[in-house]
């Protein structure tokens, strides 16, 4: 009686701080959601060409706001790219910076990603290596954009590209557990990312894939004796 005593009382504690942490985060995407709704369609020649050069199967939607002070994505099935409404956009380069790096968070289905991380966390609440495990994932994730903007950009953008992440840095002014930023608070740690990626080289693809092969064969090994 006393052990099935404590596993209700766990279950209850455990059911609590679920409830709660769910709260939390459906609370703050329903707050912010209502405020992105009222953001208009972003119209810009430079950012029209840009679409145009990177079509996706998914719509993707263009909109300012006044509400935000840094270009986030937010959508799964609608991705939207919102932009700030009071920056100036007249520098095409940073603009493409910033379109190249949402539209990776949009082809990974990053959103998607941080919606399940965002499910694991309310029922692993009393874990703090997960909470541990979700900082880490939104600080990879965002290190995964960067590198993707550099290497299609080529190695001589990584300084532009570093300060553009700085200035959106300096602006930024929210938390939003569904969305995808362009700027978080490693800035530090994703500028010095940033500064070290280099080009992919057919050398070192085939020195992966030779590394993948062997640990592949090893492990067969292993398994079969």
């Amino acid at each position: 009686g006393v052990v099935y005593g404590n596993g209700s009382i766990f279950m209850c504690i455990w059911l609590i701080g679920a409830l709660v942490c769910a709260g939390f985060f459906a609370v703050s995407y329903r707050r912010c959601y209502r405020e992105f709704r009222t953001s208009l369609p972003f119209c810009s020649e430079a950012a029209a060409r840009w679409l145009g050069k990177h079509p996706l199967r998914r719509e993707v939607q263009l909109r300012q706001s006044d509400r935000v002070s840094t270009p986030l994505t937010y959508g799964i099935r609608k991705p939207v790219i919102l932009l700030p409404a009071g920056m100036d956009w007249e520098d095409e380069q940073r603009l493409n910076y910033i379109l190249l790096h949402e539209h990776i968070h949009i082809r990974h289905f990053d959103t998607t990603k941080k919606m399940v991380m965002v499910s694991v966390l309310c029922v692993h609440w009393f874990n703090p290596l997960v909470w541990v495990m979700y900082l880490l994932f939104n600080r990879d994730m965002e290190l995964a954009c960067d590198e993707g903007v550099v290497r299609q950009s080529g190695a001589n953008s990584r300084k532009a590209y570093a300060n553009t992440l700085i200035r959106m840095e300096e602006k930024r002014s929210m938390v939003l557990p569904f969305c995808n930023y362009f700027s978080e608070n490693v800035v530090r740690e994703r500028i010095r990312a940033i500064m070290k990626t280099k080009k992919l080289t057919m050398g070192i693809v085939v020195l992966c894939a030779g590394i993948l092969g062997a640990v592949t064969i090893l492990f067969a090994t292993s398994a079969d004796s």
